[in-house]
């Protein structure tokens, strides 16, 4: 049974599609099967991976238009569930079907292909994040260590307590990632700091975190996780810790 892992922001240039894209490249260069969701409308993480406006795509599947196989594409050894930039007329539709909160949960049920299952979030808390959220075993927040970094921190965790509670049980925040970090900045260890001291969020904070390094921005413009890229940079370094870090705590063990 595939892990389920939701990576969830409520703002916009969090490091969401960085994370599903290389947190996956690096599962996939341990010998994990991975399948990469995109369920954001700007397409971010087809983009990176060079699969623009597919015909068959996550829109198509979940309103059980497109089967499950042929919605698929591959890309670095790894299948995508693309997205296309009209995918919020997906979600419109979508929001008329019964139980539409389960539709990506029902899709994914059928399927035992995989050992992890990365979904890429929009920047909202709509109809497809609670989908991702409804399917997920854990989801991950990846958060800047800057000003106004926790604006809308509390409504996910809100949000997500909810869904446990009514629709996942079985959902648990696996922790709080923090990417584009400068290690050596006042404030960015103030934030740690911060949450460290927070009952709840103290136990949830990944040890691996991510450095700025402009290999990760660069990457997706050819198409390519930072492992393809620049395999021997920080970006790529980092996300190897992180990955060994989330198998280590909460994955499939071989």
């Amino acid at each position: 049974m595939a892990k389920i892992i939701s990576v969830i922001n409520n703002k916009g240039g969090t490091g969401k599609t960085t994370t599903v894209l290389n947190l996956g490249a690096a599962l996939k260069q341990l010998k994990y099967k991975v399948l990469l969701i995109d369920l954001d409308g700007q397409s971010n993480l087809s983009r990176a991976l060079h699969i623009n406006e597919p015909k068959n795509h996550v829109g198509e599947l979940l309103l059980g238009k497109c089967p499950f196989e042929a919605c698929l594409t591959e890309a670095e050894g790894m299948d995508v569930l693309p997205s296309v930039s009209n995918l919020l007329d997906y979600e419109y539709l979508i929001n008329n079907e019964p139980g539409r909160e389960f539709l990506l949960r029902e899709v994914l049920g059928k399927t035992n292909s995989f050992d992890y299952i990365l979904i890429d979030c929009p920047p909202s808390m709509g109809t497809l994040s609670i989908n991702s959220l409804v399917a997920a075993h854990h989801y991950i927040v990846p958060m800047q260590a800057e000003n106004f970094a926790f604006i809308g921190l509390d409504r996910i965790l809100q949000i997500a307590e909810k869904v446990k509670t009514r629709m996942n049980m079985d959902l648990e925040l696996a922790g709080i990632l923090f990417v584009k970090y400068q290690t050596r900045t006042k404030f960015g260890q103030a934030v740690i700091s911060n949450i460290a001291q927070n009952n709840y969020l103290k136990n949830k904070l990944f040890n691996a975190y991510i450095r700025q390094d402009i290999n990760l921005m660069e990457a997706p413009a050819f198409g390519q996780s930072v492992f393809e890229y620049a395999p021997a940079s920080r970006g790529a370094f980092d996300y190897m810790n992180f990955a060994k870090e989330f198998v280590k705590r909460y994955g499939k063990k071989k």
